[in-house]
């Protein structure tokens, strides 16, 4: 499937909404915790993955949380049930470390708690903390040079 990735626009707000809801439960994640990161989101750091016709597939959030300064937060990354098992959920991350990688700068995600979802991430690179959340460096660590040297490579 032919796909492009490129910032969420303001228009976008209903089709995020309506993929939210297909991928989360509702009980566990509330969608006014989606409108507080909607609106607290960094809009060239937030993306959407669109069919070549421009339909909305998924997308990933990423905001900056100004208690913690700089830090950049994956708030949530979805693919419409209709879409998943075709790599979408990955191509948009990894578009969204190699961004990480060339600015030089760090992410951190809260992820739900599911085996499946702690070990997709871990395959990406993300380590966890001993506390709470995951995170992914662009300076090599220990947990993390295996998986920098695919973008260093670009």
């Amino acid at each position: 499937m032919y796909t492009v990735i490129h910032p969420l626009r303001t228009q976008d707000y209903h089709s995020v909404r309506d993929i939210y809801h297909d991928a989360f439960d509702r009980h566990d994640l509330p969608v006014k915790d989606l409108g507080v990161s909607w609106r607290a989101r960094s809009i060239p750091d937030s993306y959407g993955i669109y069919s070549r016709e421009g339909d909305l597939l998924g997308f990933a959030i990423v905001s900056f949380h100004a208690k913690n300064g700089a830090n950049r937060y994956l708030d949530y990354l979805a693919v419409h049930s209709a879409f998943r098992g075709m790599d979408l959920g990955s191509k948009l991350l990894n578009y969204i470390l190699q961004l990480c990688y060339e600015k030089k700068s760090s992410i951190h995600l809260y992820p739900l708690h599911s085996e499946r979802l702690l070990a997709w991430y871990a395959q990406h690179g993300f380590y966890h903390t001993g506390l709470d959340y995951m995170n992914f460096h662009c300076y090599e660590t220990r947990q993390q040079s295996a998986h920098l040297q695919r973008f260093e490579a670009k």
